[in-house]
């Protein structure tokens, strides 16, 4: 292959730049010039669908100020002021623009190449931050078009954090890093949404019910299971979740499972994976608890009315005999509203994922608000 914009037919980011800037500012002349587009009227409409994301306020911030090129770029640093140089402190080729920071510095690229939201069509308008921010908001109609933007942002956010680790601290973040990363705080602040308004309303119909979760015995463990499925992701989650007497969150798991699958299945391995933890910590009393009713009568029962539940019930019976004492009960959600959000946060994530010691505000919060 040989590339016409270089006399050595050998592409390098600095030319590809060069190209791109070039198209980036014949569309700034069309904006200027073209006098039929309403362009205040989709100024309007940007602004306020940024302001309307579910997404961390200093992200709002941080994303408005990239639209207005407004962050301290090396090219707008020097653009101002007239010193120092526009190259890019990662791959010391590029331009140091919002745009190239964000789509073209070979890390970038990688990055995008990592991460679970793609935005192809629009490789086009790159060169360009606003158009290809407007673009991108036109799509939150479509589907998971709002979570796709909502991650989308938490990438750019990781971008600029990673290129300031470099800038002033000399430390080269990995891509892998930058992506797993965004995902992760994006699924903590949705779960921590989720389960704010599922809480609440949980609260509210079903006031004839227990509404707590309580403590055990002393010197017995409490763990409580939940599951979530999402049809669209083709994706479960598992969350399990254990306290003692004092109600204080011991251990908290998450697992992911890439299937497709039905309630019964998932809220039997759920019960399944607190058995398995509790050995694994060497604890010998504990309480299962899970708020689907059906899976609990039938571990006690010992009645199986579905067979492809049978291999599951019989791990769980072989599992609970090498305990001292383990019981199992149902609860409704509300005193399960913990294993509930892990399940609905594990449904979401990357990878399985394991607490102990040290658990996110969200999960500690809600597990003390569970207590009433």
């Amino acid at each position: 292959m040989y590339w016409n914009q270089s006399k050595s037919g050998v592409y390098t980011v600095k030319t590809g730049y060069v190209v791109a800037k070039e198209g980036r500012d014949n569309i700034d002349n069309r904006l200027v010039h073209n006098s039929d587009t309403s362009w205040e009227i989709r100024k309007h409409t940007v602004w306020k669908k940024l302001w309307s994301l579910n997404i961390k306020l200093k992200l709002k911030h941080f994303l408005s100020r990239c639209l207005q090129n407004g962050q301290a770029t090396n090219e707008a640093i020097h653009h101002r002021i007239g010193k120092g140089s526009v190259w890019c402190h990662g791959c010391g080729e590029g331009t140091e623009t919002i745009e190239h920071i964000f789509f073209f510095c070979p890390k970038a690229q990688l990055v995008w190449r990592l991460a679970p939201v793609r935005w192809d069509g629009l490789v086009e308008l790159q060169c360009n931050m606003w158009r290809w921010w407007e673009a991108v908001v036109d799509s939150a109609g479509e589907a998971n078009g709002a979570e796709r933007i909502q991650l989308t942002v938490n990438v750019f956010w990781q971008l600029w954090k990673a290129r300031n680790k470099m800038v002033f601290q000399m430390e080269n973040v990995d891509a892998k890093a930058i992506v797993d990363k965004a995902q992760l705080e994006w699924l903590e602040y949705i779960a921590a949404n989720e389960t704010d308004h599922q809480t609440h309303a949980s609260l509210e119909m079903e006031v004839h019910v227990p509404q707590h979760w309580e403590p055990p015995k002393e010197g017995i463990m409490r763990i409580n299971t939940d599951a979530a499925i999402s049809a669209k992701m083709v994706r479960t989650g598992l969350g399990i979740i254990a306290r003692n007497w004092h109600g204080q969150i011991v251990k908290a798991q998450g697992i992911i499972g890439k299937r497709r699958s039905d309630v019964a299945t998932e809220e039997s391995l759920a019960i399944r994976g607190a058995l398995e933890m509790a050995q694994f910590a060497g604890w010998t009393k504990i309480e299962v608890q899970s708020d689907c009713k059906n899976i609990v009568s039938s571990i006690n029962s010992g009645n199986v009315q579905d067979c492809k539940l049978q291999t599951i019930l019989e791990d769980i019976e072989a599992l609970k005999n090498s305990f001292d004492s383990c019981l199992f009960s149902f609860v409704p959600r509300t005193v399960n509203a913990c294993s509930h959000a892990l399940a609905q946060f594990a449904v979401r994530s990357v990878r399985n994922f394991e607490w102990e010691d040290l658990f996110p505000i969200w999960l500690s919060q809600l597990a003390s608000k569970n207590m009433g």
